[in-house]
């Protein structure tokens, strides 16, 4: 009788000590990251594009294809960002559920070599990180019903620390005036961030790394550069650094330090959670904007963006 309880007892171990995690996989490190948050020790979660590295030219591998074939649920960003995803999806056979991001999202449209493109970087608006992580609790708590109520208590904890981040970018940025507020970065990623906190962004490159820029773009940026008085540019961390360089040689200006766009850093260096990412970028960009030499002339044009 003893023996066979203890073989009860056994058979019944895995669910007295809890199941094993759910598998989440994600198209990139920042919702890696927010996945993490919410879903604590009972998701164990992947990133298919791993930090420092570009979502906008990666390829999958045969290593990415199995990646998916394990996943319990997959969370993309969605508005075009993962371009190769309905290809992998298709290769790997997955057929679970698929998270987007950014569903709810008032996204940006443009018009890239001729066609009507979305602007897939919504996350660096703080307010929209918020709905990420609705999002994502959704996701989870129909996967996991059991554990509902600790998705969105760790959710409501997570959204109360991004509020208080927006209101330290607010704060951060109001010393500035209007004329001062002019950043350049390595291609077209802040509009949501530029338009939540009243920020001119410019780019030599567009919303995708894929696409190189023109000539003329090239010489209207460096004339722009020179009238507004920019002392610094910045590089991104998943950008090729050579068009930036480019830019300083033609004005003067220097490189200021890397900003954190597409991807998390690694764990040590500056930006491993979205949470550092926002303050290190917001950090260097007040740093940059206290030395500009702003025109005073107010009417001195900015492109459009």
């Amino acid at each position: 009788m003893r023996l066979r309880w203890a073989f009860l007892t056994a058979l019944m171990l895995p669910t007295l000590c809890g199941a094993a995690p759910f598998k989440v996989v994600t198209s990139f490190t920042i919702l890696q990251d927010f996945v993490q948050k919410i879903g604590d020790d009972y998701v164990e979660v992947s990133a298919i594009v791993g930090p420092n590295s570009d979502a906008h030219i990666f390829e999958p591998t045969p290593q990415t294809v199995t990646l998916l074939t394990t996943a319990d649920l997959v969370v993309i960003n969605g508005l075009g960002f993962e371009a190769w995803f309905d290809r992998l999806k298709e290769t790997s056979g997955y057929i679970g559920p698929v998270c987007v991001a950014t569903d709810g999202i008032q996204s940006r449209t443009l018009t890239q070599d001729g066609h009507l493109q979305h602007d897939p970087h919504a996350w660096l608006s703080v307010p929209n990180a918020k709905i990420y992580i609705q999002n994502i609790e959704k996701a989870l708590s129909l996967l996991d019903p059991i554990h509902k109520d600790t998705y969105q208590r760790n959710a409501a904890a997570y959204i109360d620390k991004l509020e208080a981040l927006d209101l330290w970018i607010r704060e951060s940025l109001a010393p500035y005036p209007q004329n001062a507020r002019v950043v350049i970065t390595a291609h077209d990623a802040f509009f949501y961030f530029a338009t939540e906190y009243k920020v001119k962004v410019l780019a030599p490159v567009g919303i995708s790394t894929q696409v190189e820029p023109s000539a003329w773009n090239m010489a209207a940026l460096i004339q722009q550069i020179k009238a507004l008085g920019i002392k610094t540019l910045f590089v991104e961390n998943m950008t090729n650094p050579k068009l930036i360089n480019q830019l300083a040689d033609e004005t003067g200006a220097s490189l200021g330090e890397t900003l954190y766009s597409d991807a998390l850093s690694e764990k040590n260096e500056p930006a491993p959670t979205y949470l550092t990412l926002m303050r290190h970028n917001v950090t260097l960009l007040g740093k940059a904007m206290s030395q500009m030499n702003p025109p005073a002339d107010p009417m001195v044009a900015l492109p459009a963006k």
